[in-house]
């Protein structure tokens, strides 16, 4: 997965623990209900559902599903018209399907940075969120 697919499939790919529970859809529209970056549901640091949660199994450095736990060894998913097609982690190591990593922290900067209209994001740019 590269950075002009996740631009171009805007609102298009969800998030999934690999439990099978739904984290969000990727979008930039902060108003969106399932929107990973809208700060009442799946943008939420206090939802227990939502990977911005610290203290839960799908957050934190520490959640069994937590794209920021560095040892996670079953990070969530982004899916493309039900097809697997990234992880979604911290932990660089992992050899899950043969499916690219993505940082969880480069994935929220896309879409916030989408929803504040900046469209000319590039590798250059997200290596210094």
């Amino acid at each position: 997965m590269n950075l002009p697919d996740l631009i171009s499939l805007d609102r298009q790919l969800e998030l999934y623990a690999q439990n099978g529970h739904f984290l969000g859809l990727l979008s930039s529209d902060r108003c969106d209900p399932n929107s990973i970056i809208n700060m009442r549901t799946y943008g939420n640091k206090h939802n227990i559902n939502s990977i911005h949660y610290e203290h839960g199994i799908y957050g934190g450095q520490y959640g069994l599903h937590s794209p920021y736990n560095r040892c996670c060894l079953y990070p969530p998913t982004i899916v493309f018209q039900q097809q697997h097609i990234s992880l979604v982690s911290k932990n660089k190591h992992i050899l899950d399907r043969d499916l690219k990593i993505l940082d969880p922290d480069v994935m929220i900067a896309i879409y916030i940075n989408l929803s504040n209209n900046i469209t000319s994001l590039n590798s250059v740019d997200l290596v210094n969120i």
